[in-house]
């Protein structure tokens, strides 16, 4: 009976300990494990992120402020999934698409294909950070606007009249962007007895500003030339890193113009230690036979080169702006990416601030169109577009 009663005791003892194995086998991240990721990433964009002030000042959300808010969250989170997912929802409180968690494998392998030649961003291929990409389960979303094809189009809106060319990204979608300016400057080249062009960006998310300067040297007769400045919190280490990486010419921040400094958000001068000047210059098209207007169809949606697109054209009046106020954040370069050491996972943060020619944050009071449309939605029809409808009234064309 003894013998029988050390048996079962073994027996349990074995269960026990082999629950115990498999379990801290999951490789699962514990809460000490949680919170140092989180504790790094916090300090990282304490001292480096630039939009704090900003945030505050349009969100009312002192993120810094909720530091222990915060950690109580992470602590709270039963697995990794919900780790990662608590995560991204802490960086969306910052209200900045350039700055996020990348939660999923395929954000992750386009990063890592564009960023290969970048040996800042060695940790693309450690270990753990493959690992974590290639546990990520994927998910799946069906997108509200199905019905409209996300393809550059290039078709009259009013035959021999009104032209039209829709970007859904600052990027082509099914070859090169040289490949896609060519056939952009095709179709310019038909406008000449053409009394306007919509330009139409909605939905827009960016892509590169070659694309959009590449139209619009297309499109003017002469060299058009803007300057703004980008403002960097460069004695942060990643960002440090980063601009040195990126050869960037940086000045002390007291040395901007006194115009800019006087209309510049009052953190810039307490907060930030550099800036750089920033030039798009824009070659001309002596041959081009368009003399119409033109005209840029804007959303909420339009951000980073977008953006950049909608405040060259309102600065510089090429086109006249039409639709809803802008997303934001034009005018920077990319948002630079750092990784935690015990999750694996990539966090990707805007870099900088952009100031344009006055000093004005565009982040914060974005791009306002010359004509604001309450429904500016996209549609399929020319007809039904209120954006276009508005165009044609301005036009005077029935």
């Amino acid at each position: 009976m003894k013998k029988k009663a050390l048996f079962l005791v073994i027996i349990f003892i074995f269960i026990i300990a082999l629950g115990s194995y498999t379990y801290s086998n999951t490789n699962e991240l514990s809460n000490t494990e949680k919170v140092e990721d989180f504790n790094y990433m916090y300090n990282t964009i304490k001292n480096g992120y630039p939009y704090l002030d900003v945030n505050k000042r349009r969100n009312n959300i002192e993120w810094l402020e909720n530091k222990d808010k915060y950690i109580k969250r992470i602590e709270n989170t039963k697995s990794d999934q919900a780790f990662i997912e608590e995560m991204s929802s802490i960086l969306s409180d910052l209200n900045n698409r350039h700055t996020e968690i990348i939660d999923n494998k395929k954000r992750y392998e386009l990063f890592k294909k564009s960023y290969s030649n970048n040996n800042s961003y060695d940790f693309l291929n450690n270990s753990k950070v493959v690992d974590r990409y290639n546990s990520i389960k994927p998910k799946i979303e069906i997108s509200k606007e199905t019905f409209l094809k996300k393809e550059l189009i290039l078709k009259d809106a009013i035959k021999n009249k009104v032209g039209y060319i829709y970007l859904p990204s600052m990027a082509s979608k099914n070859g090169s962007i040289e490949t896609d300016l060519d056939m952009i400057g095709d179709y310019i080249n038909t406008l000449g007895n053409h009394k306007a062009l919509i330009i139409d960006i909605r939905g827009n998310l960016g892509g590169s500003d070659k694309y959009w300067q590449g139209i619009v040297s297309k499109l003017t007769k002469d060299e058009i030339k803007v300057n703004g400045y980008r403002v960097y919190r460069n004695n942060s280490e990643i960002i440090k890193k980063y601009t040195n990486a990126k050869n960037i010419k940086l000045q002390p921040i007291k040395s901007l113009p006194m115009n800019v400094k006087n209309n510049a958000p009052e953190e810039v001068l307490g907060k930030f230690s550099n800036f750089e000047n920033t030039l798009y210059d824009i070659k001309s098209n002596p041959n081009l036979k368009f003399k119409g207007n033109i005209y840029l169809l804007v959303d909420e949606k339009v951000y980073s080169s977008s953006e950049a697109f909608a405040i060259f054209c309102k600065e510089t009046e090429f086109a006249t702006l039409i639709g809803k106020t802008t997303g934001g954040d034009g005018g920077v370069i990319d948002p630079v990416l750092f990784d935690l050491k015990n999750s694996g996972l990539i966090v990707r943060m805007a870099s900088c601030m952009y100031l344009n020619k006055d000093g004005i944050c565009d982040e914060e009071f974005k791009t306002t169109p010359d004509f604001k449309i309450e429904d500016s939605k996209r549609t399929s029809d020319y007809e039904d577009d209120n954006c276009i409808k508005k165009v044609l009234e301005i036009e005077n064309i029935a």
